[in-house]
């Protein structure tokens, strides 16, 4: 990487930065200044996401576009990604927009859709008159306008405001259309027209079965794009060539990650993960009921691990019952209820176990849930309890060999700050 140093270092890695986590730029606002910097390093970036994640980038005058899929999407739940019924509707959204003008409302994309689904049997029929229905188009236009497909002429709270006024039935909202933006909006390895199925559209390393083995540069960029995209990256999961790989470039693959990115990546022999919030290291979250029982769960089960052990142990279900009765025991006393229930084992079950999931720090598996090495980072060697305090908190727990940037970042995923008194419900 040769050239990324000094002040064109410095602004190259904050483009790369910014696109992996806000895959469109435009010109205009806060971004204006890092499209100006993408512009005068075109080359140089597009040689970096081609070669490290096989992800083109398109570099326009006003606009900058990753065109990013992800390796394996899905991995980890996550509960903020959209419904199957908002993803269904955005796309419809995006079929009805090419025939649209420059300028629509909600009335005419919602009759354009039902108009799009009563015509094809194999869609399920837009219902205008479903409240339900409103609701999530309004998320898929939310999602258009997350992405810049649609712009409100107006105040962002007019806007806001007439979206709840049409989910409520009586109302609208004006939306100024990028049709630009609205055609390159699905990105796939193939035309959707083309694909064989759904299953099929984010297929991005997958070879032909009569290709071979995929080659070194494949398999590089697929460890690359877990890398950017997971809150770890576990040997035990990856696919025999992808693992056989990393075993022999993990450190090379690190050291581009911490050179490209200016960020730290924790090595292990168990895997990899950047320890950093601006990437998969989604903060834990914020100081309440479920994060207070999530932690503590976490902490009895990193301590079921025998003595010596490494690597991804199971807790059978009626193991993990008895632990959830002993979170409710300890935290009720700080934590009456959980998302408005009382306490009890059930509850803490029902909500912490998803927490843990989201993170990679546990799997279901069968009559039990798998227990991923990361989870050790919240287990107190004194035996006093989870650990509450997240700065040097890292993702396989002690003394990890970790190749770090010159200024410290927050490990992941950050636990709440300050003792749980007065815990928000």
């Amino acid at each position: 990487m040769k050239g990324w140093t000094g002040q064109e270092g410095h602004e190259r890695r904050e483009v790369v930065r910014t696109l992996l986590h806000t895959p469109v730029l435009r010109r205009e606002g806060r971004h204006r200044r890092l499209v100006d910097q993408a512009r005068r390093h075109e080359k140089e970036l597009r040689a970096w996401f081609d070669r490290q994640l096989g992800w083109p980038l398109l570099v326009e005058r006003d606009l900058i576009r990753l065109l990013k899929i992800p390796e394996d999407p899905g991995r980890y739940p996550d509960p903020t990604v959209p419904t199957p019924r908002q993803c269904a509707l955005y796309c419809m959204l995006l079929a009805v927009l090419v025939d649209c003008a420059g300028q629509t409302v909600i009335s005419e994309l919602a009759d354009r859709v039902t108009a799009l689904t009563t015509a094809h049997r194999g869609l399920r029929r837009f219902d205008a008159t479903s409240t339900r229905e409103r609701r999530d188009l309004v998320a898929a236009l939310r999602l258009l306008a997350e992405g810049g497909i649609l712009r409100s002429p107006r105040e962002a709270g007019v806007t806001v405001d007439s979206e709840q006024a049409y989910v409520a039935g009586h109302g609208n909202a004006v939306y100024d259309v990028d049709h630009r933006l609205a055609a390159s909006a699905v990105v796939c390895p193939v035309p959707p027209s083309q694909a064989a199925g759904p299953e099929t559209l984010l297929r991005v390393t997958e070879g032909d079965p009569g290709r071979g083995a995929r080659t070194d540069t494949e398999l590089r960029q697929a460890l690359m794009r877990r890398l950017v995209d997971d809150p770890v990256v576990y040997m035990e999961d990856l696919p025999s060539d992808q693992r056989e790989y990393l075993s022999v470039h993990r450190e090379e693959l690190a050291a581009e990650l911490v050179l490209g990115l200016d960020t730290r990546v924790e090595v292990r022999a168990e895997g990899l993960a950047i320890v950093d919030s601006r990437f998969s290291d989604t903060e834990f979250p914020a100081a309440s009921a479920v994060s207070v029982a999530a932690l503590a769960l976490a902490d009895l089960l990193a301590a079921e691990a025998a003595p010596g052990q490494t690597g991804s142990f199971i807790v059978g279900n009626d193991r993990l019952f008895e632990l959830v009765g002993l979170v409710a025991e300890q935290i009720r006393r700080v934590v009456p209820n959980i998302e408005r229930k009382p306490v009890t084992g059930s509850v803490v079950l029902r909500y912490s176990v998803p927490v843990l999931m989201q993170f990679g720090l546990v799997d279901p598996h069968e009559d039990a849930v798998l227990v991923r090495p990361a989870l050790a980072r919240y287990r107190d060697p004194s035996g006093r309890g989870a650990r509450v305090t997240g700065e040097n908190l890292l993702l396989f727990g002690q003394d990890p060999d970790v190749l770090r940037r010159s200024r410290p970042q927050p490990s992941r995923p950050s636990p709440p700050e300050g003792p749980p008194d007065g815990i928000a419900d």
